[in-house]
Order: C-alpha cells, then structure tokens, then sequence
C-alpha cells in the first residue's frame, strides 16, 4: 500500500492502532532517545539547543526554560513544536506539528493510524478539557472478532498481526479537534517539517533501529512493511537516512484538506483495502 507510512509500523506498536499492550509495554522498555557515545552518528542536522538537550539528560541534569518548552519523545519533533511556539503558535498547534513528526520518525510508538488523549488546560479560566481521540472499532467488529471458529482465544501474535486488530484512526481527528478549538496558526503551516523530513529523510536513531531489528521477523510478514523497515531483507540500522515520501503525500492532502481526508476518500479506501488483505 502507497501510504504504509501512515500507520505505526504492525507489530512494534501492536500492529497499526497500538491496541496490544503488551506489544506496546515491551517497545517502552527501550528508553527513549537520548545523547550517548554514538550521539553524533544520528543527530547531525539537530540545532546545538536540541543537542545540548539531550546531553543534559544524559548525564541527569535538568533543562530549564523561562517561557515554554516541548517535550516528546524525539528532538526533530520537539524542534517541530518549538519552531511553532516561536512564531507565535498556540500549544494545540504545536501538538500537531509534533506528532505529524512522530509518526515518521517513532512509527514503533506513535503514528497517525493510532489513537491519543489530549488534556487542555486553560490557565486564565482554570478550566480543563479533555479529548478522547482513542481509535474505535469498525462497524465490522463481532464479539467473535479474536475467537477461532470454535470459540478458544485466538493466539496473541495472531491477533496482533493483520487486519483484525485495527481500529478506526482517531489521532487525525483529535488534532484537528484541538487546532479548531484552541489553534492560532494556520493549520497547513503545521506539517512542515514533518513532509520536509519524509522527503528529504531522517537519520534512523538507535532506540528506532533497535526495535526494528527486535521485530525484523515479524515486520517481513507485510510486503510494504518489509521494504520500508528491511530494505534489501536487512533491518534498518542506526545512522542511515530513511526517506517515507508516501507519508509526506499523506501529509500534503492532510494540510491542504484537513483530517477528513483519513476517514473519507482515497487515503481511507486505501487503508481499508490494505486491512482487507492483511
């Protein structure tokens, strides 16, 4: 399927929604980035901020702020995030230019495929909002859905890979959701550097690497998966520079027509079709 990219990768976060827990607790046992010995063969292209960041958390130090400050999971999605507040975004703006880039460059753990919860809190009013962006099941799903024919519980990895297990996408609508409610900045403006970098390519980080090459067996079961994550049959590795150009086309539409495009269209037949056959 074109648009692969669009998902988190099956398996490393319980295949495409991250409704497996225990797929998704195993990948949170390996930390999340951070500076090390290696540093230098994954961060070039950071601002000296982001690599002074992660140097900081490497060695247990604190990193402080007087205004504001983005945390994730990833520095190229917290450059995305601080990029926004700088020109004069609101935080739901920069929450959407940080997860369009997580999706590409963590899709073991977050991804536009998925589900999120958003708390808002307003700090003129006090008040606090919350959205339940957690994906749902499709007008498809039986109580059957993960039994056999005979009733057992289907085996746990047999659950977890293929189409049964995905759930309708509830990311792009939570983040449309928020940039109608408390955005500032045009929405369009807010892929930017998430197309810019499935384009152009991203240097593979270790804790991305690692998680790959943990699930290579299984990621293989998928056509478009294998010649994503393990091109020419080997998983990729730590360093190298991997381009997603049919995410960055996704992006596009997502900029230009909003979230809608996810759930109406040919994004939408496209994910549809690939669960079909998966």
């Amino acid at each position: 399927m074109q648009h692969h990219g669009l998902f988190k990768s099956a398996l490393l976060a319980g295949c495409l929604t991250g409704a497996a827990l225990p797929a998704q607790e195993a990948a949170d046992l390996v930390a999340p980035e951070a500076a090390s010995s290696q540093t230098a063969t994954w961060t070039e292209g950071l601002t000296a901020a982001s690599v002074a960041a992660l140097s900081a958390k490497a060695q247990g130090a604190p990193v402080t702020s007087d205004n504001w400050m983005v945390a994730a999971a990833h520095p190229l999605a917290v450059e995305a995030g601080a990029r926004v507040l700088r020109d004069g975004g609101s935080a739901a703006d920069a929450m959407v230019a940080v997860q369009s880039v997580l999706g590409l460059v963590e899709p073991q753990s977050s991804g536009l495929g998925g589900g999120a919860f958003l708390v808002w809190y307003d700090a003129e009013s006090g008040e606090i909002t919350t959205l339940d962006g957690r994906e749902t099941a499709p007008a498809a799903a039986t109580p059957r859905l993960f039994q056999t024919p005979d009733g057992k519980p289907v085996e746990f990895y047999d659950a977890v890979v293929g189409g049964r297990s995905v759930g309708v996408p509830g990311t792009p609508a939570l983040m449309q959701k928020a940039h109608d409610n408390w955005g500032t900045a045009p929405w369009d403006s807010l892929f930017a550097e998430a197309i810019t970098l499935s384009e152009e390519g991203f240097t593979v980080s270790p804790r991305l690497a690692e998680l790959v090459a943990g699930d290579a067996e299984r990621l293989s079961s998928q056509a478009a998966m294998a010649a994503y994550f393990l091109p020419g049959g080997s998983p990729i590795a730590q360093g190298q520079i991997l381009r997603n150009p049919a995410y960055g086309e996704s992006l596009r539409s997502m900029a230009q027509d909003g979230a809608q495009v996810f759930y109406h269209g040919s994004i939408a037949e496209g994910i549809i079709e690939t669960i079909a056959g998966f």
